[in-house]
């Protein structure tokens, strides 16, 4: 059997940690290596793991015994360390937003491409079973021609004042870069490339500076067409509906599918051990990365969807501020 990667976490806050603990005794990926600009927060959670821990990310991209770096810092320090990354010869693992320019993230992926080198992003909820069961719904044509995607993605983001996420440089149009995000991969995943975007975003309740509802009216270079919401001051809601011309069929958290068909009626299906925050969707995701660092099957998410991605959540972003509708194109 070939030997894990090794890897360094750039970033240990909560969902940092959340993906190291997602792989331990993982027989594809092991992390080695820290980097955090606390290191006291972290000290024991790596002493646990036997990782060396640094606050200065040239000690990890100077190792040659570190395969890959895992990236989970603000939004904004993804585009240099992306190319620092590269330069370095490391492959990388990006949480998402890949970065917050569509020009950034197409120079970074070129230039990590350039360098020979593998590239994942952190939707992991493409690696949940419901999502999966969805796309072959959608793939085998049984519920007849896709017309329209709608989804919701709420969170009560207030908790995170005081801390980066709380500001309109990491959070434009509101929820959309730690929450809407996932929805703008799903409706890329499940009916393909976005044409234009028109957005309406505003602070209508928050107690922090940034929008709490954000409200995107989308058409697909297909035709189809698609509505996304992210609201930042209410409970937790993961849901995403597609319609066809023959029924509907509607994800809700990671463990849920529920199918409507004009022919055959409803069902429902649940699947245990995938409740929030389902970390065997974190571990498939980063073990995907890890075989496909090792010459095994590609990442399922190329590098063109999330440079796509990227430039859709940048048009989102101006159209949020200008009111009028941006073209992809």
């Amino acid at each position: 059997m070939a030997k894990p990667i090794h890897a360094a976490i750039i970033g240990l806050g909560r969902w940092g940690q959340l993906l190291v603990s997602s792989v331990d005794g993982s027989e594809k990926i092991k992390f080695t290596a820290a980097v955090t600009r606390t290191p006291a927060k972290a000290r024991d959670f790596c002493a646990a793991r036997d990782m060396e821990l640094s606050s200065d990310l040239a000690n990890v991209l100077n190792d040659d015994t570190i395969d890959a770096l895992v990236i989970a810092t603000p939004h904004t320090q993804h585009f240099d360390q992306l190319m620092a990354a590269a330069n370095a010869g490391k492959h990388v693992y990006c949480e998402k937003p890949w970065t917050l320019d569509g020009g950034q993230a197409s120079r970074s992926l070129r230039a990590l491409s350039d360098a020979g080198l593998k590239v994942a992003i952190g939707h992991n909820r493409r690696f949940a079973p419901n999502t999966q069961a969805m796309k072959k719904l959608l793939l085998n044509g049984d519920l007849g021609a896709p017309i329209h995607i709608d989804a919701h993605f709420n969170a009560n983001l207030v908790p995170n004042e005081g801390m980066w996420r709380d500001n309109r440089g990491e959070s434009p149009a509101g929820g959309m870069t730690s929450l809407g995000i996932h929805a703008l991969d799903m409706f890329i995943h499940l009916f393909g490339p976005i044409g234009d975007v028109n957005v309406q975003s505003k602070r209508v309740a928050s107690a922090i500076d940034i929008d709490d509802t954000t409200l995107v009216r989308m058409n697909f270079e297909n035709g189809r067409t698609g509505h996304l919401t992210t609201i930042s001051a209410t409970n937790l809601l993961w849901r995403v509906s597609a319609f066809c011309t023959g029924g509907w069929a509607e994800l809700r958290d990671q463990d849920k599918l529920e199918v409507s068909s004009i022919a055959n009626g409803t069902t429902a299906q649940t699947y245990p051990g995938y409740e929030y925050p389902a970390l065997a969707t974190i571990q498939a995701a980063l073990e995907a990365f890890a075989t496909d660092v090792s010459g095994g099957q590609a990442f399922p998410i190329p590098a063109a969807e999330i440079e796509h991605a990227t430039k859709a959540l940048a048009a989102i972003v101006l159209s949020a501020v200008t009111g009028e509708t941006v073209s992809l194109g």
